[in-house]
């Protein structure tokens, strides 16, 4: 057994797991946290958490397969990002620039903050971090206007 790389295939794993709760928690917040959209999440299982794998792996393959910088993956992640975004899902407010810009945050907060968790590296892009941290804030601000229009 070769005992030098044996943390290695943990590491991937863990960003796997991470990214699929990450995943989770931010569709929950950001779209089905209704009673009526979290049934029908809920109806369409398990695809939705396979669209979930499928993307995470795709982000896995180029991160730690093909070994891509950072800034390569951001651009793959957009191209994947708009993809998924206008073309399966629909959502043409991603063309819109601001919601853009939320859009950015929340699938870099996907793929790039369990990255930076297996490798110990948060520190080093604490700036990115904070970027891909403000979606949260936004949907606590979203989510509080919400409940005080009832």
């Amino acid at each position: 057994m070769n005992t030098k790389n044996i943390f290695l295939p943990l590491r991937e794993k863990l960003y796997v797991i991470l990214s699929f709760v990450f995943w989770i928690i931010a569709e929950f917040i950001t779209v089905w946290h209704s009673q009526a959209q979290f049934n029908k999440w809920i109806s369409t299982m398990p695809w939705v958490f396979l669209q979930y794998l499928f993307i995470i792996l795709i982000f896995y393959f180029m991160l730690f397969r093909l070994k891509w910088s950072e800034k390569r993956v951001f651009i793959a992640m957009l191209i994947v990002m708009y993809v998924f975004e206008l073309l399966l899902w629909q959502n043409y407010s991603a063309l819109n620039i601001f919601f853009s810009l939320l859009l950015i945050s929340i699938w870099g907060f996907l793929t790039f903050i369990p990255f930076w968790i297996v490798n110990k590296s948060l520190r080093e892009h604490k700036w990115q971090v904070i970027y891909c941290l403000l979606w949260i804030l936004v949907a606590i601000v979203m989510g509080l206007l919400l409940y005080f229009k009832k």
